[in-house]
């Protein structure tokens, strides 16, 4: 008998079970068919569509790296019950490459009863795609690997990795597939499939593969040895997940950690700015700004701070309406931007209008000013958008 290393766990094994160099792709959190509600139809049906592309580039790059396999983590569509064309779609992109894919569903898609994975037109997938919706071992002998799939049967649940067995001989290297979250993000809610952050020490474990968080976590370009990582989502879904995009390829060698690196596979690129804006040329600064970053695959959204005149507010708006058809969508938030004091030309003589205009300018230095702090269901409480929109209407019925 002689030890042998898997990653740091240390094993008492025959000499001719040693395992080989392993490389595979891990991604996960597809969300195939998210809404995008916040967007306009034309945006919200383009990023939808790049949500399902970008599965094939995946797929490319394991070809060009030589993966062993694909790994695939979870919530691959955004609710259980997919549009046929999205599910013809993803296995349509899979089955046209050769690489083997190892899939476990979420809890946004869990299996079960009345599942998508029940259905007779994913049950027509092609012969790469493993579906895994039970948790059992699954013996990879090529790659001399055991395979740990941990999937979700229901939107909440406990711990998926418990039923993980003890290392037994030949299993090689020992990968779990599982999605769920750590306890930094459980926020007490131990039913959101929480995972230990001591796992693969806890089930002896090479290394684990996780679906669920949409950023890659750790951050592999700093961190890139650690046996436990969320690939993150391969497209951007939201404003809270600007850092998504990635796959990654994992590498397992025998004594060594495991190498863990990035690989830019999403479309859309998100840009938020936040400039701070008083004057013309400031503005004009942010002109600039937006030529340098106009791209047909960058999606930007400006939310400034400062004050701006109505005359100069309204240059901000050509800005961005001038600039839109160079991004693949442009957004201006302007809840932070008031509206200067002094605004542009006098006060109307009528008194009531008088009024009505010092109001006005009071609410564009401070939107909060005479409203109570909780507000009726259903109406929005003021911002400087709000209030720079109705001093420019008041303007119109003045002029």
């Amino acid at each position: 008998m002689v030890l042998r290393v898997y990653g740091t766990t240390v094993h008492e094994s025959s000499p001719d079970a040693v395992p080989p160099m392993l490389r595979f792709l891990q991604t996960g959190d597809w969300h195939l068919g998210q809404a995008y509600r916040k967007f306009d139809a034309g945006l919200a049906d383009r990023l939808r569509a790049s949500r399902l592309d970008v599965i094939g580039r995946i797929l490319r790059e394991a070809e060009r790296s030589g993966s062993a396999f694909v790994a695939v983590t979870g919530d691959q569509f955004d609710g259980p019950r997919p549009d046929p064309l999205l599910v013809r779609g993803m296995l349509e992109r899979i089955g046209d490459s050769e690489v083997a894919v190892h899939m476990i569903p979420g809890n946004h898609d869990p299996c079960g009863p009345g599942s998508v994975y029940e259905r007779g037109d994913f049950k027509a997938r092609p012969k790469n795609l493993h579906f895994h919706g039970h948790p059992r071992p699954v013996s990879l002998p090529d790659q001399d690997a055991t395979l740990f799939p941990c999937p979700c049967s229901a939107r909440f649940g406990d711990d998926p990795l418990t039923w993980i067995p003890p290392r037994g001989p030949g299993q090689g290297w020992r990968i779990a597939l599982a999605h769920g979250a750590l306890p930094i993000a459980t926020g007490g809610d131990e039913r959101n499939y929480p995972i230990a952050d001591d796992a693969p020490r806890r089930y002896d474990l090479d290394y684990v593969a996780l679906g669920d968080w949409h950023t890659a976590t750790p951050d592999p370009r700093r961190t890139p040895s650690e046996r436990m990582y969320y690939a993150g989502a391969p497209e951007v879904g939201g404003w809270d997940e600007t850092g998504a995009g990635f796959a990654l390829e994992v590498v397992l060698e025998p004594g060594l950690q495991p190498r863990v690196r990035p690989i830019r596979v999403g479309r859309h690129e998100w840009s938020e700015l936040h400039p701070t804006l008083y004057s013309t040329e400031d503005v004009g600064r942010l002109a600039h700004e937006l030529e340098r970053l106009a791209s047909p695959d960058r999606v930007v959204r400006v939310r400034p701070s400062g004050s701006l005149s109505l005359g100069v507010r309204e240059a901000l708006q050509e800005v961005i309406d001038g600039r839109a058809a160079t991004f693949a969508g442009l957004d201006l938030d302007a809840s932070d931007l008031r509206l200067a004091l002094d605004g542009d030309g006098g006060p109307p003589s009528d008194p009531i209008l008088r009024e009505v205009y010092r109001r006005l300018l009071r609410l564009g230095a401070d939107p909060s000013d005479g409203f109570p702090k909780a507000f009726p269901r259903g109406l929005p409480a003021p911002d400087g958008d709000v209030i720079a929109r109705a001093m420019s209407q008041f303007r119109g019925l003045m002029n």
